[in-house]
């Protein structure tokens, strides 16, 4: 098992893991509406070396983000080699984040990526199979 912590800023820290087939990252902190690039780029690379396509990402952020980072985000994921096989499961525990980020997952949807928002952990793993 294969497993690293991160802080890309003093704002935004995480984990990564890889188990059961797929990468388990749980990220924190990140207090700003814009997107974490570099966070996004380790995540997807990490992936991507690890030959892993299903993602679950724990989500623990004081702010959403923006409704222009969120579609940025969709943007740049076929740039960063999602695909759609890729499987990635976005669970919100903070209050209120599940709803505020719902453009991601339609803009990904768009996209013909699948990108999921959660508000608990059990049917996001019952999404990634």
């Amino acid at each position: 098992m294969f497993s690293a912590n991160y802080a890309i800023r003093p704002d935004m820290e995480y984990t990564m893991s890889a188990q059961d087939e797929r990468l388990h990252v749980r990220a924190w902190g990140r207090d700003t509406p814009q997107m974490p690039q570099e966070a996004c780029h380790a995540i997807l690379g990490e992936a991507k070396r690890l030959g892993l396509v299903r993602i679950l990402v724990e989500l623990t952020q004081k702010i959403a983000l923006s409704g222009i980072a969120q579609f940025q985000m969709a943007d740049r994921m076929t740039a960063l080699g999602v695909t759609p096989h890729h499987r990635i499961a976005l669970v919100h525990h903070t209050p209120g984040l599940f709803e505020a980020t719902d453009l991601l997952e339609l803009a990904a949807g768009n996209r013909g990526l699948n990108v999921k928002n959660f508000r608990s952990l059990e049917p996001a793993l019952a999404w990634l199979g």
